[in-house]
């Protein structure tokens, strides 16, 4: 959409919103007015990509490449379209980091990423071989950071530098990694609905707390200090500690033919980011929801078992599905985490509960499709709560907990900064006319609050 047509978008709404709001339609007015405030965010979005587009137009791309990046007098204003204006804070942080012109190190990281993967590491200058060895911070980057607890420039140094030797290959930038994450974000189960946090470290210790009930189900109490509490309260069953999460390593490999590779028009690094998500979103959701914790993040189903105690509702039939059964399990965690909740099990499990029928009637319990609003509509709902598939959950069986109910903020995943690539040709990649990639980034997860979840037990008899 052009920036004409997104003004007299922003233009319509306002009008439609003024109209609603004079003829007393309070809530209508409501809804138009949201919709100018977005369509005038996506506008801003359009003018900035027209203004850094205008601002590299005019020069040569670098040879061989299909780089997006400013010429060398343009690199300071591209930085700051890129990443608005900057306090005094952020400044000085990127300065310690990577001296005055940290504009330039971004950019020349990027522009030695790309000759790094078009061409090899043969090929690489040294300023590009030293900039690939170490994480380039942008200000999104320094301000997450931060955030997360990595609270000095030190700290940031090292894990510039330690995170591209211990895992080999050269570094991508931030922006390479932070792409592969929001696409994964997008297509995942969990990800998308988890607690997820960056940190430095290679393993990630957060506070715990056990001992809670329906009401304070994180043994957190709230009182009021004028209050007196009763005789003989107090609460006895509260346990505080430490919950460590340790970060994995985790590997994905894709391969491109050399024409492509060759040919400058290709957008490599935009076909590896789609690749390498695509790679592991399955991976991924398989782990969240079903990984042993060994060498790889913890599940909430540890190898499909219920091996963390949450609460769980058997279905009270052998070896089968009950709807008494998806009734208790929607009512098994206390209701303020159930607003948030979701239903997770494999296709042919939704597919039996599909064919749940009414004893007397014969009509069906269920209809996802006239839940759904149709097929692609907005998401079916079970019971009033949105639908999810996942084929890593385990079948319908005797003694299986084929579905998970719950809120799943209270998984936990550590992004690890720092995510390297590896390019290689080899004999046998060489006969196929093929070049090799390897991405490999740390993360470390595990659901942290259990109360957040319970789980479905098909009776074994």
């Amino acid at each position: 959409m052009s920036i004409a047509d997104m003004q007299r978008r922003k233009s319509d709404y306002l009008a439609q919103a003024r109209q609603a709001a004079e003829a007393g339609r309070v809530n209508e007015a409501k809804e138009f007015r949201a919709k100018a405030e977005k369509a005038d965010s996506a506008l801003a979005e359009l003018k900035s990509i027209a203004a850094l587009e205008n601002a590299q137009a005019f020069r040569p791309a670098l040879p061989g490449t299909s780089d997006d990046l400013p010429a060398p007098d343009q690199a300071q204003a591209a930085y700051t379209l890129r990443f608005g204006n900057l306090d005094s804070a952020v400044k000085g942080i990127l300065t310690d980091l990577h001296g005055s012109n940290y504009e330039g190190a971004y950019w020349a990281q990027k522009a030695a990423f790309k000759s790094y993967l078009r061409r090899g590491e043969q090929h690489l200058k040294r300023d590009e071989y030293n900039i690939l060895k170490q994480i380039v911070m942008t200000p999104t980057a320094v301000k997450s950071a931060i955030s997360q607890g990595i609270d000095s420039v030190a700290a940031i140094k090292a894990t510039m530098v330690e995170a591209i030797d211990t895992l080999g290959g050269f570094a991508v930038p931030v922006d390479f990694q932070a792409r592969v994450i929001e696409r994964l974000a997008a297509e995942t189960v969990v990800r998308s609905r988890a607690s997820v946090d960056q940190t430095s470290r290679d393993t990630v210790e957060i506070p715990s707390s056990t001992g809670g009930d329906d009401q304070y189900s994180s043994a957190v109490r709230v009182t009021w200090v004028d209050e007196k509490p009763a005789a003989g309260a107090s609460d006895t069953n509260l346990t505080f500690g430490m919950e460590t999460i340790p970060v994995h390593t985790v590997m994905a490999e894709t391969g491109l033919s050399r024409n492509l590779v060759e040919d400058a028009a290709f957008d490599i690094e935009g076909f590896l980011v789609r690749k390498f998500a695509e790679s592991s979103q399955m991976d991924e959701d398989n782990r969240f929801l079903t990984g042993s914790g060994v060498g790889c993040p913890q599940g909430i189903l540890p190898g499909g078992s219920n091996l963390l105690g949450l609460t769980e509702k058997v279905t009270g039939s052998a070896a089968a599905l009950t709807w008494d059964g998806l009734i208790a399990l929607s009512y098994a965690i206390p209701s303020q985490y159930r607003r948030n909740a979701v239903w997770i099990a494999e296709r042919a499990t939704y597919e039996a509960i599909a064919k749940m029928r009414e004893s007397t009637s014969g009509n069906y319990l269920w209809n996802p499709f006239q839940a759904n609003g149709g097929a692609g509509g907005a998401p079916a709902k079970l019971l009033g709560y949105e639908v999810v598939e996942q084929e890593a959950m385990p079948s319908i069986a005797a003694g299986a907990y084929p579905i998970i109910f719950g809120d799943l903020s209270g998984y936990q995943i550590f992004d690890r900064i720092g995510m390297t690539v590896e390019r290689y040709l080899d004999s046998n990649t060489a006969r196929q006319n093929m070049i090799m990639y390897v991405v490999r980034r740390r993360l470390g997860a595990q659901p942290t609050e259990l109360w957040r979840f319970a789980v479905q037990k098909v009776a074994a008899s």
